[in-house]
């Protein structure tokens, strides 16, 4: 097993088990989450990585671009985790919100970003990682 594999290991193993916890913490936002204020979190964050990680390629930081694009795509594996979770979690007690789904929604938006920048700068990564 590799290194890169571990930490996958470690991210999904560490959502899992935060996802009850981020649940709770998700349902005492403030003003309460809405269906619609999901939609804005899913894209926000996608289009935030698309800046921060584009603007790394477009200065030509390849080695800040491969490190950050690595690290949020354990990021992204740690909130899908959490959601996946959180949301099984609140189907089971009955109790499902909006809130259930917010770090899903984290985690979607991370992946449809880091996505985007692997394929606008694929050039740029090296070794396919």
């Amino acid at each position: 097993m590799n290194i890169r594999n571990l930490l996958i290991a470690i991210a999904l193993l560490a959502g899992l088990a935060s996802g009850p916890s981020s649940l709770e913490s998700a349902a005492l936002s403030q003003p309460p989450l809405e269906w619609s204020d999901l939609a804005f979190v899913l894209v926000g964050c996608a289009v935030a990585l698309l800046l921060v990680l584009g603007f790394q390629a477009l200065i030509g930081n390849n080695k800040a671009l491969s490190w950050g694009w690595a690290f949020f795509a354990f990021a992204a594996i740690y909130l899908i985790a959490t959601g996946a979770s959180a949301a099984a979690f609140s189907v089971s007690n009955g109790s499902v919100g909006p809130y259930s789904f917010l770090f899903l929604a984290l985690g979607a938006g991370s992946t449809v970003g880091l996505s985007i920048i692997k394929l606008a700068f694929a050039s740029r990564f090296k070794n396919g990682a």
